[in-house]
């Protein structure tokens, strides 16, 4: 049924003007199983996910469909565009949604902090970073990046995130995606990795867990899911009636690795740079494998690959270089524990020298007690009494 907001004061002469008239539409989630597919077009992949108590609003402009009960079931249903081709699941809905309250995660917790599993190191205009317990603070370069995070950016801005694996993952203007997992153990090189990109252009280069794998680290969009064995790739997750786009890129260093492209229909595999396929809909196969030019790529991905930060050099680099510098701050303090030793024994020796030189300016002489020739002044006593003992 339709709901619609009170009205203020119909126009007339009194000059009231009625309120902007944004109809709610409200479905029922109650019994569904499986999936509910939400009037509004493409409306589950461009609303605010808003809980509401045991109900989930969603909102864009003139838009509001208002899904009730959709918390109170045990098992809520996947939630699809009006045609059924785009797909939120169940768990991003109510990731999306947040908290019931912002901070409860925190406030009922009683587990340590957690801890980061990436850095933005390269935004442009607007984003923003939503933490598990509902909070959003601005996504600045620095800012750490934690498990469950959703990324946001606002018209023309971009964003670039380092994770703790090497990946790095780029996000273009007005997208959305949620970083679902990354746990990672670098003694073995093996973890796992999952993002949701719900909307927006991205580009992303893998790091060390999709070396385990294809199964290892996947990137997901309503419509597709995409399996990456170590190689660089960037798409679209489009609105729905929209070509969602994937393409596969040549590393920075030249190499190509594999993905496959893959929703509930058909799957496709690419190993050639620059080859992209296209999906409409969950339920319709990827399209036929085509070359993209240069040009068009640059063009169709350009601002996401622009926020791109540079690629960390080679562990093994790093950890030659951790070595080389650990052997440096040992010979340096080796170095400066000889100076010490050094300027110790040099201190001594000074005190030695002014023992011995009690008596300076005093003259040697022979047994006779004459001066001796060519003994000049400031020779030590100790000298002096080994010269006359001689003579005696």
């Amino acid at each position: 049924m339709l709901q619609s907001p009170a009205i203020f004061g119909p126009p007339g002469a009194n000059g009231i003007q009625s309120a902007p008239s944004i109809e709610t539409l409200v479905i029922d989630a109650s019994g569904v199983i499986g999936a509910l597919a939400v009037p509004g077009g493409d409306l589950v992949l461009r609303a605010d996910y808003v809980r509401q108590g045991p109900d989930l609003l969603l909102e864009n402009g003139n838009q509001s469909v208002l899904v009730q009960d959709y918390f109170t079931t045990s098992t809520p249903p996947d939630l699809t565009t009006s045609d059924g081709g785009g797909i939120i699941s169940a768990s991003l809905a109510q990731r999306l949604a947040g908290p019931m309250a912002p901070g409860q995660f925190v406030q009922a917790s009683a587990t340590p902090a957690a801890a980061s599993i990436g850095q933005v190191e390269n935004v442009s205009g607007s984003a923003f970073l939503t933490r598990v317990d509902g909070n959003r603070v601005p996504a600045a370069n620095g800012e750490k990046v934690f498990q469950g995070d959703i990324v946001e950016t606002e018209a023309g801005a971009s964003i670039g995130i380092l994770f703790a694996d090497d990946t790095t993952f780029a996000l273009g203007e007005d997208g959305r995606m949620v970083v679902d997992e990354l746990i990672f153990d670098p003694a073995a090189g093996t973890g796992n990795a999952a993002f949701n990109v719900v909307q927006g252009v991205f580009s992303f280069v893998s790091g060390e867990i999709s070396k385990a794998g294809s199964e290892a680290m996947i990137v997901k969009t309503p419509v597709v899911t995409i399996g990456i064995r170590g190689t660089s790739v960037a798409g679209r997750a489009a609105q729905e009636g929209q070509a969602n786009t994937v393409t596969l890129l040549a590393d920075p260093g030249g190499q190509v690795g594999e993905i496959s492209v893959s929703n509930a229909v058909d799957t496709q595999v690419l190993n050639q740079p620059l080859q992209t396929t296209q999906i409409t809909s969950a339920f319709v196969p990827p399209s036929a494998i085509v070359v993209l030019p240069a040009s068009a790529a640059n063009q169709l991905y350009g601002q996401a690959r622009a926020a791109m930060p540079p690629p960390p050099p080679p562990r093994e680099e790093r950890s030659q270089n951790n070595d080389d510098d650990a052997a440096q701050e040992g010979d340096q303090a080796t170095a400066e524990g000889e100076g010490e030793q050094a300027d110790a024994e040099g201190d001594e020796n000074a005190d030695g020298d002014t023992a011995d030189g009690e008596g300076e300016g005093e003259q040697a002489v022979d047994a006779d007690g004459q001066p001796l020739e060519g003994e000049g002044e400031g020779e030590g006593e100790g000298d002096g009494e080994q010269v006359a003992a001689a003579g005696g």
